[in-house]
């Protein structure tokens, strides 16, 4: 059996089972993925694969009640969201710039405040999914790969076979592009 042979599907009727042999599932078709997203931000090896066995246990026991759409999807968010809480954790003293320096180049592009952003987080999601659908295949995949995964700019330089000065400016052209977006929405 290899790694894509069992559907997302069958993998949540599983999980609604509570069936083990699930995170098995996810482990064989979803594990690169998400221990890539996990190291980007976490930034070691031994952490991500603590934050990985969590990821598991997370998907466990938030599967059921919620029955997602697109499980890939789910489990990079959640694989995100473990490996960023993990950052804050051992960076709260540090204050390592990895994760904040790529959050703080969109700072300037976003609403306000933090609570402005909480209220209106529901709108802001839809417009910049409309935003990505509408870019280029490959500024979505820098931008996305950049602000959701946390991937350094020299790494997608070098997975664009690119240098780091044109992955910045399609970058920055593209938080430009999604600034009009959001100040044209009256999102601030």
């Amino acid at each position: 059996m290899n790694d894509t042979s069992i559907s997302d599907d069958t993998i949540i009727s599983l999980l609604f089972d509570r069936n083990e042999s699930a995170l098995e599932q996810i482990s064989k078709k979803y594990s690169s993925l998400y221990m890539s997203v996990i190291r980007q931000a976490v930034g070691n090896d031994s952490d991500a694969e603590e934050c990985a066995n969590d990821l598991l246990i997370s998907i466990w026991n938030s599967i059921p009640p919620n029955r997602p759409s697109y499980l890939r999807a789910y489990v990079c968010k959640l694989a995100r969201n473990i490996g960023i809480k993990r950052h804050r954790y051992n960076t709260r003293q540090k204050r390592n710039n990895g994760y904040t320096v790529c959050l703080s180049e969109l700072e300037d592009y976003l609403p306000c405040n933090e609570q402005q952003l909480i209220e209106q987080s529901r709108r802001i999601s839809t417009v910049i999914s409309d935003f990505l659908r509408d870019i280029d295949a490959e500024t979505r995949v820098l931008f996305i790969r950049r602000y959701f995964c946390l991937e350094p700019i020299g790494s997608l330089a070098e997975r664009f076979e690119m240098n780091e000065s044109a992955v910045s400016t399609k970058l920055w052209r593209a938080r430009k592009k999604l600034k009009k977006i959001l100040d044209k929405e009256d999102l601030e």
